[in-house]
């Protein structure tokens, strides 16, 4: 069974409506797979993720195996949220 109780759900819906407002996020029982987790990294731009975590997707769900996609996602999208502005003078 998927967990579903992370403290961060309510900033992720947040970053999600500010970096992905064309998709919906899947259901919080939907788990991690590969494939669909290289989907939400390419619509984040974030195809260099495995590269920054040192971490392959099949690694993270060995390592979190009751996370659920949407989770990833949010961990995605915090990274993606903490990247604006940086080298580029903007904030």
């Amino acid at each position: 069974m998927l967990r579903i109780d992370f403290f961060d759900s309510g900033y992720w819906e947040l970053l999600a409506n500010k970096h992905l407002p064309s998709h919906d996020l899947p259901d919080w029982h939907e788990s991690c797979q590969a494939e669909n987790m290289a989907i939400w990294m390419h619509r984040l731009d974030l195809d260099d993720y495995e590269t920054i975590t040192n971490t392959t997707n099949e690694e993270f769900i060995q390592l979190n195996k009751d996370w659920p996609l949407r989770a990833f996602i949010g961990l995605l999208l915090e990274h993606k949220d903490g990247q604006r502005g940086k080298g580029s003078g903007v904030s």
